[in-house]
């Protein structure tokens, strides 16, 4: 696949991922304050109420570590206060290496329709590790979805990484000036 297409394709991937987080933010808008926020809008109920299977506890527990690690690491070497290192740089590459890359690995060798069900399972899991709830994990869901359909198209993982690299460059934008939204 040509370089170009490559680029194309994570813009757009880019871009219904952010029209994913706007409809996200409008549903919890309209329905703040209603019955049906209590299953909708994030972060209603705590994410301590949800048991998962004990190897899963145990597999984010070393993604944890990894980051904090990296984190520690950039920390040592530069003056990162915002820990923005983690967030921009080892998330995107440690979590698509995590998530993504079995499936990059693995395209080829198996069937076409065992891959996908692997590739959203993974996908799954890869929106459990973030311990978000209620219509908030739409957009990590689209990201992980896209991300998978760009391995198998590209068959390349940079792709997924760039594409991961611009949601938490511009979700982080939002906790770093977050007068954006109302203004200068």
């Amino acid at each position: 696949m040509p370089t170009l297409q490559i680029y194309r394709n994570i813009l757009i991937g880019l871009s219904i991922i952010l029209l994913i987080c706007a409809l996200k933010n409008y549903i919890v808008f309209l329905f703040n304050g209603n019955e049906w926020c209590e299953f909708l809008c994030p972060s209603v109920f705590g994410w301590e109420n949800f048991t998962t299977i004990p190897i899963l506890e145990q597999f984010f527990q070393v993604q944890e570590w990894l980051l904090s690690t990296s984190q520690e690491l950039a920390d040592q070497i530069i003056l990162d206060e915002r820990k923005l290192f983690g967030l921009l740089i080892a998330a995107p590459v440690i979590e698509e290496m995590i998530y993504r890359g079995p499936m990059y690995l693995s395209k080829g060798y198996s069937h076409q329709t065992i891959w996908w069900l692997l590739g959203v399972a993974w996908t799954v899991v890869f929106v459990l590790s973030h311990e978000i709830n209620g219509i908030a994990i739409l957009p990590l869901l689209a990201l992980g979805l896209y991300n998978l359909w760009l391995v198998s198209v590209t068959q390349r993982l940079w792709p997924a990484i760039v594409l991961h690299f611009l949601y938490n460059f511009i979700i982080s934008s939002y906790s770093i000036y977050p007068s954006i939204w109302y203004g200068d």
